[in-house]
């Protein structure tokens, strides 16, 4: 099983629910992790690359090193600051693994990460999974994705390129590359926030690998998320199941977990 779900009380504050696809894929590279607990809550997605033994083991590595970090403190201090220094211990972890004859397996996984306490969110992200806050009629995305089209945005505000090469490279397939992952060590970009994101009772926080919204809009999403918003689990199953059903040119793997702030 590729979610690893931990319950440890029930929480007034949050209802969680994942769900997670093979796609049309021969192996699963996704892994996820959702904790429940009397006031917080924290998930988890990573997105494997490497094949059946690189991805799979590099996705797990590093999930399993946020949950082992995360229960070994009773107090994680300044949130910001403990997930960045996790993200750098996931990214040396999966760039240290070895294959099955002893050398860099080279393999890596994305990382988006949310951690709430009571209606304070924190987040983190390495590589193009994504995180987004649907809030009423809004649906918002609160990390960019560290792909070739980010170098060539920052390039072109920097006046490095004009916006004629922007446009051609933009095109091109090479623009979804990631330039920056666990794994990379040193991974090039990690990104959070310093200061917490608010939540208003209804929001609910979407954490998922790339097989969502290179499937569907971020409209379909929305309204597909809202359409099921009293059951978390039913409205990821639903999410899932229409990108394995709208998917153009196969399915890739396919994960989501959501998290609903109901308030106090």
């Amino acid at each position: 099983m590729n979610i690893v779900e931990e319950r440890q009380e029930d929480n007034p504050w949050f209802e969680i629910g994942a769900s997670s696809i093979l796609g049309t894929r021969n192996y699963q590279q996704d892994y996820a992790y959702f904790y429940t607990g009397e006031k917080c809550v924290l998930g988890v997605v990573c997105d494997g690359m490497g094949g059946l033994e690189g991805g799979e083991r590099a996705s797990r590595t590093a999930v399993e090193l946020m949950i082992r970090d995360f229960h070994s403190t009773s107090n994680l201090g300044f949130v910001p600051d403990f997930l960045a220094r996790t993200a750098r211990r996931m990214d040396q972890a999966v760039g240290a693994l070895e294959g099955k004859n002893g050398k860099p397996l080279r393999a890596g996984t994305t990382l988006v990460a949310a951690y709430c306490r009571e209606n304070q969110m924190y987040w983190v992200s390495v590589g193009d999974s994504k995180i987004y806050v649907i809030r009423g009629g809004e649906i918002i995305s609160l990390n960019r994705e560290h792909n070739y089209r980010l170098a060539l945005q920052m390039q072109l505000e920097s006046g490095l390129i004009d916006q004629a090469f922007y446009q051609k490279e933009e095109r091109k397939p090479q623009a979804e590359a990631l330039i920056s992952f666990i794994g990379m060590d040193p991974a090039k970009y990690i990104d959070g926030n310093q200061k917490p994101q608010i939540l208003q009772p209804g929001d609910i926080i979407m954490l998922c690998s790339d097989g969502i919204y290179k499937s569907l809009n971020e409209s379909q999403v929305h309204a597909m998320v809202r359409d099921n918003d009293l059951d978390m689990k039913i409205a990821a199953d639903r999410v899932t199941a229409m990108a394995m059903r709208y998917g153009v040119r196969g399915q890739d793997n396919t994960t989501a977990v959501l998290m609903k702030y109901l308030g106090n």
